[in-house]
């Protein structure tokens, strides 16, 4: 069975993120030449109005055809609403909508469920989340469908699932653990708290936290086995700034940076149903054409 390689890289689109850290990045993942889906894990920056999409365009090349994203917090700063689509981030909609990309719209939804979705891939499933509004009320935002639908994607035998959204249910970033995304952390566990999936990722924190498996309960535990918990990566650093480690404590298995800003790309690579290589490349502080990234950290699942 061929690997099959997924991209991640988040918060780093839009207006004032410095156009050539995003371009840099995406053109260095398109030039690997074996991406099979890239996720930009969310935020148009600064408020996910209609030009700043237009400035994603652009940063992208307007080539979305492997991408799809998760809305982050920004994204969801310009909203409308209607009977038949409830809030939802308007910008981000019209943009994803009819565009050739990854990124589906289920318009039989209504709000942030519109934009989840999972896919089976070399026997893996990929699950992703809508957490972006979640700043203002706790994910699923009052939609218990939501909760169903993700206890459905989660509840096929194995654990070869890793869950995308915006927000991580915990960061020691500048913006800390994210206690309102706990009701789908939860269910990513059985009654009995033994995990269903093997890994999260999220962004929203600018900067690269790697934690070892947590539980469903003990979040800040650092010697679960993986029997036991999840693993849990945060990479929000694509090009908009850089945060050092300033909440809580550091991920344990790695985390970046201390000082200087660094920028990263999460690679995770599909061998076949039981094993996921994930590796992060880091870019330094002035990602270009012109700059070899190196893999800063490696880590190997197997379910």
């Amino acid at each position: 069975m061929a690997s099959q390689f997924i991209y991640w890289l988040a918060d780093g689109a839009g207006a004032d993120v410095g156009n050539e850290r995003i371009t840099s990045l995406y053109h260095w993942i398109l030039g690997r030449g074996n991406a099979n889906l890239i996720v930009y894990g969310g935020d148009i920056y600064n408020q996910g109005k209609p030009s700043e999409y237009s400035l994603f365009a652009d940063q992208f090349g307007n080539n979305f055809a492997l991408v799809c994203e998760p809305p982050g917090n920004h994204d969801w700063m310009t909203t409308s609403k209607s009977t038949a689509t409830g809030t939802i981030p308007s910008s981000y909609e019209e943009f994803w909508k009819g565009r050739p990309s990854r990124q589906p719209i289920d318009q039989t939804k209504k709000g942030g469920a519109r934009y989840e979705h999972a896919h089976d891939v070399n026997g893996w499933r990929l699950v992703f989340l809508d957490t972006g509004p979640s700043g203002d009320q706790p994910w699923p935002m009052g939609d218990t469908t939501r909760n169903t639908w993700l206890n459905s994607q989660l509840g096929t035998p194995g654990r070869a699932k890793i869950v995308f959204a915006h927000h991580s249910r915990i960061s020691c970033g500048k913006h800390g653990d994210n206690p309102n995304v706990d009701e789908a952390w939860r269910l990513m566990f059985d009654a009995a708290g033994k995990p269903r999936v093997a890994l999260t990722i999220g962004g929203h924190d600018h900067a690269v936290h790697l934690y070892s498996p947590r539980s469903r309960e003990d979040l800040k535990n650092e010697t679960k086995s993986f029997a036991d918990g999840i693993y849990v990566l945060v990479n929000g650093a694509g090009g908009r700034g850089a945060d050092s480690s300033i909440k809580g404590k550091p991920g344990n298995l790695f985390h970046f940076p201390d000082s200087a800003p660094q920028y990263a790309v999460t690679e995770i690579e599909l061998s076949g149903t039981n094993t996921a290589k994930v590796r992060i490349w880091g870019f330094g502080n002035t990602p270009s054409p012109n700059v070899a990234p190196v893999i800063v950290k490696e880590l190997a699942i197997v379910v």
